[in-house]
């Protein structure tokens, strides 16, 4: 199993977590706590399994299509933060299937 590291806003992945998203390989639960290296100001760098990344940019990339107009103007900052974690977790992807 392979990991990558990703610097992610706090507010989606919060977020994501508050919903209980995150899980292990054996379907276990996890937190956000289980998964940062590092907490910064604004965002965490978390270490994540392939899966766990799809299923981050998934839910991200949900929030994204749906956007404002759809939420409402109360979830911009979700909606912004959704976006960031969504291009974050591509240019990692991305990165990596370009060194394979």
């Amino acid at each position: 199993m392979t990991h990558m590291e990703i610097k992610v806003p706090k507010v989606f992945i919060n977020d994501h977590d508050s919903r209980h998203l995150l899980v292990a390989e054996d379907g276990a639960v996890l937190s956000v706590r289980d998964v940062l290296v590092r907490e910064l100001k604004n965002h965490y760098i978390v270490r994540l399994t392939e899966a766990q990344a799809k299923e981050l940019h998934s839910d991200a990339d949900y929030y994204t299509e749906l956007g404002v107009r759809e939420l409402g103007m109360e979830y911009a900052g979700l909606v912004a933060s959704a976006k960031a974690t969504r291009n974050a977790i591509a240019k990692v992807m991305q990165a990596r299937r370009q060194t394979a």
